[in-house]
């Protein structure tokens, strides 16, 4: 049910009054839809990956090969949701949260800088 004009302007009359009396905390209460999308792929990531874990056990206790396929699928499932929380986790496309070797071409090119630099020193 959408609200009428006078109640949409008393509303964000009184987001503006909490977000001056107590800036924290309308911050903390007006979480971007990521985090909600994050944590609801965490929680299906958790639940496949131990459904899974369960389906295997059974599998190898009952020798169904079918319920152990049906496991391994659901673990499967269960990282890929687990990875796809952290892609759409706000940390994750933050700049500077990653290390400086891996921002400069990974291991080895950071490797070669260094080493590039004591050349240049001695």
């Amino acid at each position: 049910m959408a609200l009428s004009d006078r109640e949409q302007q008393l509303l964000e009359q009184m987001e503006r009054a909490l977000a001056s009396e107590d800036p924290r905390f309308a911050s903390a209460l007006g979480g971007s839809m990521t985090n909600r999308i994050a944590t609801k792929s965490i929680g299906i990531a958790v639940l496949g990956v131990v459904v899974g874990i369960g389906s295997l056990l059974a599998a190898v206790s009952l020798s169904i090969p079918a319920l152990g396929v049906v496991g391994f699928l659901a673990i499967v499932s269960g990282f890929y949701f687990a990875n796809l929380g952290a892609k759409s986790s706000p940390a994750a496309g933050k700049p500077g949260t990653a290390s400086k070797t891996s921002t400069s071409g990974g291991f080895m090119q950071g490797l070669e800088d260094r080493w590039d630099r004591r050349q240049d020193n001695g």
